[in-house]
């Protein structure tokens, strides 16, 4: 419990959330920048040489960032295709293409890597990912419009691929009904209803045959909840928030048939159905006078019912939708904690984590979520970015060990010039086996190029 708290502590002091969301200006936005660089890549025992073109441009309340592999084997000199195969293909170099700003503007569509998205509060859909791997990077869309100040829609595809079956579609219409009134706090009151529903059917060919990676989801997958929200406190320094989530993980009816079927495959004495969870949260946003410092924390209290998991559809259910529905056999009845808190400091560092904490997790058979988020501003002359998730934790012990349950980047650079700079470039992600499976791997790509800031 000991190592449990001290690690809760470093992820709440090393820790930050975006608070444009909120009316928070971020030093770290609206940058316009083309970076084009040249190195070596290892994707797990090939060589590849050549560069990733990866411009971002800002124009009012748009938004665009692309990424282009031009990666070429060093041993045969054949271009790398993996990543446009399958699904959108070529699509994929549009990391994303934005207008507006999700919660303060009154449009705001997202096209491309919905990495960070969240639902609603975040109970049933948060710490979302479409893109866990290169080789199936999705194309998604983000949508959160507001009619008016009183009614509103939110909603997440996954993926624009269209062949095949419906994939991972989230929605949460909302009522503000006094929001057209002046009266403090009750005009931000709030009603949400989400639904979410997947119907993947994807799956993988390669030289081994078809490999049926979505068992479960291709006959529906779906969730629905409740919440309930408003501003508290709001002016100039602090916003105060609080908000209320009910979830409800309806039985996936393909795993209830396979339990039934197969009960050797299953432990016997493991339950399972439709679970349902609760939640209650504050998030507090603290800004210092001419956007010195910022500060932003958020405590949620969680019950657990049997068979059910906060947070479901997070970045794991993407890496594994099989493995993740089959976490919710035999999860019983408990509570937990979701705590995080962030600063940017001097519009140079920011700094971001978060925690989800079941309560005895020694005991538990589900697993806690921990993630940290780092980006700088140059600093003398380098200048750094990273991100780090990990799913499924039993013991916080391996929070920070890498492997199948773990998705992570850390990008350092030094400017030689002013249009020059070199760097290294880290990532751990997944990649595809020769059986079609995928699997974790490391990539270390140390490179030269071009990066202007404009």
């Amino acid at each position: 419990m000991k190592s449990s708290f001290r690690v809760l502590l470093m992820l709440l002091f090393f820790s930050h959330v975006a608070f444009s969301q909120d009316g928070f200006e971020s030093a770290f936005e609206n940058e316009n920048s083309i970076s084009a660089n040249l190195g070596v890549t290892s994707i797990g025992d090939q060589t590849f040489i050549g560069m990733r073109v990866q411009p971002e441009f800002s124009f009012g309340k748009f938004g665009l960032g692309l990424d282009v592999p031009l990666l070429f084997n060093a041993s045969n000199g054949e271009m790398r295709t993996e990543e446009f195969n399958n699904g959108v293909g070529i699509l994929r170099m549009v990391r994303y293409l934005s207008y507006g700003k999700k919660k303060q503007d009154p449009v705001y569509v997202k096209l491309g890597d919905m990495t960070g998205e969240q639902l609603g509060y975040g109970a049933m859909l948060g710490n979302y990912s479409n893109s866990v791997s290169f080789e199936r990077r999705k194309v998604g869309i983000s949508a959160d419009v507001t009619f008016k100040e009183i009614l509103g829609l939110e909603a997440i595809y996954s993926d624009l691929n269209f062949n095949g079956s419906q994939k991972l579609f989230a929605v949460r219409p909302y009522y503000r009904p006094f929001g057209k009134t002046n009266i403090p706090v009750v005009k931000t009151i709030e009603f949400g209803v989400s639904f979410a529903s997947d119907k993947d059917d994807y799956e993988q060919n390669s030289a081994g045959g078809t490999i049926p990676s979505t068992r479960f989801t291709r006959d529906g997958n779906s969730a629905f909840g409740f919440d309930v929200g408003a501003i508290l406190l709001k002016n100039a320094l602090l916003q105060l928030t609080w908000d209320m989530q009910y979830t409800k993980l309806n039985e996936n009816d393909a795993l209830a048939k396979d339990i039934s079927d197969n009960p050797g495959d299953y432990d016997i004495n493991a339950s399972y159905g439709s679970g349902s969870g609760f939640a209650t949260g504050l998030e507090a946003h603290f800004k210092f006078v001419a956007n010195i410092f910022h500060v932003n924390a958020r405590i949620e209290r969680q019950w657990y019912g049997d068979n059910y998991i906060p947070q479901f559809f997070n970045f794991a259910y993407e890496i594994n939708k099989d493995v993740r529905l089959m976490e919710l056999i035999g999860a019983e009845k408990s509570q937990g904690i979701y705590g995080k808190l962030g600063s940017e400091i001097l519009s140079v560092v920011k700094i971001e984590g978060e925690l989800l904490l079941p309560d005895n997790l020694e005991d538990s058979n589900r697993g806690a979520i921990v993630g940290i988020n780092l980006q700088t501003k140059e600093i003398g002359k380098f200048r750094a970015r990273g991100k780090y998730l990990k799913a499924q934790l039993n013991d916080l012990g391996d929070a920070f060990k890498l492997d199948q349950r773990s998705l992570a980047n850390l990008l350092v650079t030094y400017r030689l010039n002013k249009f020059m700079e070199t760097g290294v470039d880290y990532q751990w992600t997944f990649a595809e086996k020769e059986n079609g499976s995928f699997k974790a791997i490391h990539q270390v790509r140390p490179y030269i190029g071009v990066s202007i800031k404009f």
